[in-house]
């Protein structure tokens, strides 16, 4: 079954009382009554993208439920010993751990069966066997990634687009091979490069990347970055010619005057709905993966942007992948897990 999800108009996250970064709030116990909520990413909580946009989400589920509580934020778990240090210490104060982050599903393996009754949900991948208290929430981003791979293609003059990411995680090359997917679809002929960075945030690294590819004549660039992205948009605007972004998340549309639309994956709907969920015992363990006919997933084009036939075709290729006429290529979709799977 489907569900759709109403679209969040909250955009950065309600102001509550934090901690510190990488530090946990104090071991006072929770308001009689309230169910806490403890979060921990791998990014900045400010970061202006993925990380933001889901706290957003965890903020906005507690503004329509007054017996929630965001108690604590761990964020900047760069590596595996911080990330389970992180998940331990949420776990212990929390009744709802949200875990934010692709690469943090191994150090979630270990420290869920520690706390059974702790329901933990992690974001952006899944776990490689069933746990009883672990709901992952995942989106069809290739599905997004195939339309906005046509659209560019479509725009494109020399017919060589690019995609830039962070770290070379299935999240981020599903936004690769989607794009791929998608360039065929209105030209054959059109070929897609891939670069990571490394980093998701550094916005040096990711001008450089750009600035190589348009060098070896990409025209339009896809940019799986967060506050990364404004290297991308500095070197598109240099360019001679300036070459055109796609955004991935939301959109950007002030940045870059180059900028041409967004693969917008709205986690801060997708982490509400999760949220609500938990918070009421209807969320299932197991796997879940939000697509485009969810309303959490769709391409939208900046004001002014985007030709008639370009429009035509995004809502063309959107319909086709939501009625099932068009369907992933290797690489496109998260590997779909082998125990209890749901598609929204």
């Amino acid at each position: 079954m489907r569900n759709k999800i109403a679209l969040a108009a909250v955009l950065v996250a309600m102001p509550v009382a934090l901690t510190a970064c990488g530090s946990n709030s104090s071991d006072k116990p929770a308001e009689a009554g309230k169910k806490t909520i403890g979060f921990l990413s791998q990014a900045p909580r400010n970061d202006g993208g993925f990380t933001q946009f889901g706290l957003a989400g965890v903020n906005a589920a507690i503004g329509k439920d007054a017996d929630l509580k965001l108690s604590s934020v761990v964020d900047n778990a760069a590596n595996s010993q911080e990330q389970i240090q992180g998940l331990e210490s949420l776990a212990a104060k929390n009744d709802i751990v949200v875990a934010d982050g692709a690469s943090l599903n191994k150090s979630l393996a270990v420290v869920a069966p520690k706390y059974p009754k702790v329901h933990f949900i992690l974001v952006a991948s899944d776990l490689d066997a069933y746990a009883e208290n672990v709901t992952s929430v995942t989106t069809a981003v290739g599905y997004d990634a195939v339309v906005a791979g046509a659209v560019a293609s479509m725009h494109s003059h020399s017919k060589k687009l690019g995609m830039i990411a962070g770290l070379q995680v299935p999240a981020s090359t599903a936004w690769y091979y989607g794009m791929a997917q998608g360039a065929k679809i209105d030209n054959p002929a059109t070929k897609v490069v891939q670069t990571y960075t490394g980093d998701y945030n550094d916005v040096g690294k990711a001008k450089q990347a750009a600035e190589a590819m348009m060098a070896n004549g990409v025209d339009q660039i896809l940019s799986d970055l967060d506050s990364g992205s404004e290297g991308v948009y500095q070197a598109a605007d240099a360019g001679k010619p300036a070459a055109n972004v796609y955004d991935v998340f939301a959109t950007h549309c002030d940045s870059s005057q180059n900028i041409i639309g967004s693969g917008v994956v709205s986690w801060a709907d997708i982490l509400q709905n999760a949220v609500t969920e938990a918070a009421t015992g209807k969320l299932p363990s197991g796997a879940i993966s939000y697509g485009l006919a969810s309303g959490a997933l769709r391409f939208e084009f900046c004001p002014g942007k985007g030709t008639a036939a370009e429009k035509a075709l995004a809502a063309k290729v959107t319909k086709q992948i939501v009625d099932g006429q068009i369907t992933a290529d290797k690489g496109v979709l998260l590997p779909k897990p082998s125990y209890k799977f749901e598609q929204r």
